[in-house]
């Protein structure tokens, strides 16, 4: 069984429950690729690139500007200025990509290590930081196998909610409630299940109120499985990798 198409299933979860969602580039992508195939309330993607979709497109976009791809479901098309400048106001939700982000929902999508020679140089984070100031409600997906980058703060803040609104943070082996107190919200029971709880400890993490996360039923797995080979096919590394990962199980 897949963690990562596990992860996929409940990161989607949170599309189906409907309305606008301003949608971040790679794992937000795919998770509402995968929501709008099962059953929930109807929701509509909100794309930086100046796109608001509804439906499922005929392809997984490579770009938040890749209309093609979404082209017959595209239900607006603006412009970055207009997505972040005034729509990404009123969207319910907003829901991002989260490699390195720490306790408070701050993400790093800049660098691991010192800016000017760091370990690793990350994508960077494009309109993330306006559509995180701007978020009623932040999601942040980090379907990564190391816990570690879960931090108590990150090195350099790509993009930062505003005090006071709630932030959920997915991962493979949990779901967390990030913020002033963080607390950890469901327990998957995925991998290194002891080795996530005590690097949760370690960090201060409130791990008291937990409980096990709803089942992922073999038809939803089914539907992340399709997606991830859909993304694999148009050069989703991360998709491959983890169909990779299901073959060795």
């Amino acid at each position: 069984m897949s963690t990562v198409a596990e992860f996929l299933v409940r990161a989607a979860r949170e599309f189906r429950r409907g309305g606008y969602v301003f949608t971040g580039f790679h794992w937000p992508v795919l998770a509402a690729r995968l929501a709008a195939r099962l059953p929930g309330a109807p929701f509509a993607q909100v794309y930086e690139g100046g796109a608001i979709c509804h439906g499922i497109g005929a392809q997984v976009p490579t770009s938040t500007t890749d209309y093609p791809a979404y082209a017959d479901v595209l239900g607006f098309a603006g412009s970055t200025a207009d997505i972040l400048l005034a729509l990404v106001w009123r969207c319910d939700r907003v829901v991002l990509d989260a490699v390195n982000v720490d306790l408070r929902g701050r993400v790093n999508a800049t660098a691991i290590g010192p800016y000017d020679r760091p370990k690793v140089r990350l994508a960077g984070g494009g309109g993330a930081a306006d559509a995180a100031a701007a978020a009623r409600e932040l999601v942040l997906l980090h379907g990564g196998n190391d816990p570690r980058r879960l931090v108590a703060e990150v090195e350099h803040v790509t993009a930062a909610p505003r005090p006071g609104v709630p932030v959920t943070l997915h991962t493979r082996w949990g779901v967390l409630d990030l913020g002033e107190r963080p607390v950890l919200r469901q327990l998957t029971g995925a991998g290194d299940t002891d080795g996530f709880l005590a690097h949760l400890a370690a960090l201060g993490v409130d791990t008291g109120p937990a409980v096990v996360a709803a089942p992922v039923s073999p038809a939803e797995l089914t539907a992340a499985r399709r997606v991830l080979t859909e993304a694999a096919d148009r050069g989703y590394r991360a998709a491959a990798a983890a169909l990779a990962e299901e073959r060795e199980r």
